[in-house]
């Protein structure tokens, strides 16, 4: 009874779909889902893929599978991508599935600053498991979930989303910023599309994120260069604000992040901000142009008692490219997880 509890509060969103996006732990490993302006960042062609499952002890709550390519191209003067995004809500009651097209500018500041200029369209698809949802009506106080809902049943939910975004980068700093579902699309399954009700739109998602690489000691105990990076991700999404701050520390083959997080919900009854916290660890393992990456969230809010935290695994490679690229051109110095 426990987890059909837990499955109706995840669903409960869906009426007036003020839902929030898939976000991950490992920033800049999910590149693309980030930010557009970083397709083509490695210059060399690179394939990416990451598991995510936040909560499995709340009946599987989210997990999400994301599938990313993209490349650098002299003739485009930047890069392009493509991104496959399938995110599973309430053990698979609420699939949303979204294919990616998106091309990066990189110009040229001066010898130090460069910049790249981003934009990203995708198709979305929503699908609702009506057979696995419990609705109001169907809930007897005394006797439990007997009755038969009146819940009209709608379509799949489609449409476009647009985002577009920036990054701003020298050898050592960068400062980048994303803006999400642009052109606010209608998602509903309980309304026409064309039905301007805003309670049915995505409200415009924001994201500013940056870092700077200190170098530690020349030759560290992979006889590599030893360099800190403290970093930030802040998204801002209508009544939800939630604020990232951590350190990854790079030793050769060997990436140790550690990450706080801290976001802030409207609470719709006390109309005051509640928080939800985390803390982060990330493990990376970087060799022969592969990136091996787990992150895991510990929780440090009420879902304590609930929740075993969340679980990430990335998996990137740098593809192997005949051609050698202009030299005017420059990878994105950012970390990989």
């Amino acid at each position: 009874m426990l987890k059909k509890i837990y499955l109706i509060l995840l669903l409960l969103p869906i009426v007036n779909i003020q839902g929030q996006d898939p976000l991950f732990t490992q920033f800049f490993s999910n590149a693309l889902q980030l930010n557009p302006a970083l397709a083509g960042r490695d210059l060399s062609p690179r394939f990416h893929t990451t598991y995510r499952n936040q909560w499995p002890e709340i009946n599987n709550a989210f997990v999400t599978y994301n599938i990313e390519y993209d490349q650098f191209s002299d003739k485009l003067h930047g890069g392009v991508g493509f991104q496959l995004l399938h995110d599973k809500t309430g053990n698979g009651s609420l699939n949303t599935t979204s294919f990616s097209t998106m091309y990066s500018y990189q110009a040229i500041l001066n010898k130090k600053w460069t910049i790249n200029f981003g934009l990203k369209a995708s198709f979305v698809q929503k699908s609702l498991d009506w057979g696995n949802v419990i609705w109001g009506d169907q809930i007897d106080p005394s006797q439990g979930v007997v009755n038969s809902t009146q819940q009209p049943q709608g379509n799949n939910g489609l449409y476009i989303d647009f985002s577009s975004g920036f990054i701003l980068f020298s050898k050592n700093l960068f400062l980048g910023a994303s803006f999400d579902h642009l052109n606010k699309p209608n998602e509903t399954f309980f309304y026409n599309i064309t039905d301007n009700n805003s309670l049915n739109k995505i409200p415009i998602r924001s994201s500013f994120h940056g870092g700077y690489k200190i170098k530690v000691l020349q030759n560290g105990l992979f006889h590599k260069e030893l360099f800190l990076s403290p970093e930030f991700v802040i998204d801002l999404q209508s009544n939800l604000k939630r604020y990232n701050f951590g350190t990854y520390f790079v030793d050769g083959i060997f990436d140790l992040g550690f990450w706080y997080r801290h976001t802030r919900f409207l609470d719709a009854n006390s109309e005051n901000f509640s928080p939800q916290d985390a803390f982060v660890v990330v493990i990376g393992i970087e060799k022969n142009k592969m990136r091996f990456g787990y992150s895991y969230d510990f929780n440090i809010s009420n879902l304590t008692t609930s929740s075993l935290g969340s679980h990430e695994i990335s998996f990137s490679i740098d593809l192997p490219e005949k051609r050698v690229h202009n030299s005017k051109f420059r990878v994105v110095e950012c970390p990989q997880f």
